[in-house]
């Protein structure tokens, strides 16, 4: 196996989201579609620090295992979902990170309060699940955005690529953090001209080379992700 290898990369992306403080007890999970099948990658209950490849399994969209045997969260079942109805869509988390699930109880979107923000311009919705209507209805929740917000709950990030979506999960935790202080001593919010430029910049420049600096530090700190692993 080498770094390339979309069990090694869902793991990696894994032990990025506990390092960056995105951990979500057993409940998180990350995906990637499985190309040329109704099916995709995805984890199961346990801790994101837990995770290494050969515990990566494939599920089709029926939720049953082509690849490999874990212990699920009902919840995968919207990735299916999302994949088949959001053909853009190559990789979700969905993480109940602490300031994440903190501003999700507010049931609004996250502000522009720092740089990083920008990338979820106009791209975020929210859900609040009453316990009474079909889980399933965060999917049509989310429609065409990158994120929903689930009321006292978490996140869901849909993004083009497993790199992207979790970058972009790091950094909503950090926005969310940037809006929770900045709203607390009256702090204001980006002009949107500079969002507006800032968050090509960002999706260019700040997002693959967040990936490959991350996965470097895994490197030094998780040197058990990269046994067998060559790359």
């Amino acid at each position: 196996m080498d770094v390339t290898d979309i069990r090694f990369r869902i793991a990696a992306a894994r032990r990025i989201l506990y390092r960056q403080g995105c951990d979500s007890n057993i409940g998180g999970h990350v995906s990637a579609r499985a190309h040329g099948e109704d099916a995709f990658w995805v984890t199961g209950l346990e801790y994101f620090d837990q995770t290494t490849p050969e515990r990566v399994v494939q599920l089709g969209f029926d939720l049953q295992a082509r690849v490999g045997q874990m212990a699920f969260s009902p919840a995968v079942n919207f990735h299916a979902a999302i994949y088949q109805r959001r053909p853009d869509v190559e990789a979700i988390v969905h993480l109940h990170s602490h300031h994440v699930s903190v501003f999700s109880s507010t049931d609004r979107t996250i502000g522009m309060y720092n740089v990083a923000s920008v990338l979820f311009h106009e791209d975020q919705a929210t859900f609040a699940d009453d316990g009474v209507r079909p889980h399933l209805d965060v999917v049509d929740a989310l429609g065409d955005k990158r994120v929903v917000l689930m009321k006292n709950h978490g996140a869901i990030v849909a993004s083009q690529s497993l790199e992207q979506a979790t970058i972009e999960a790091v950094m909503l935790e950090e926005a969310a953090r940037y809006h929770l202080e900045c709203e607390a001593i009256g702090g204001t919010e980006l002009p949107e001209a500079e969002v507006r430029n800032g968050r090509a910049a960002y999706q260019k420049h700040f997002l693959p080379n967040m990936w490959e600096a991350n996965l470097e530090r895994l490197r030094r700190s998780d040197p058990d992700l990269f046994v067998g692993v060559f790359g």
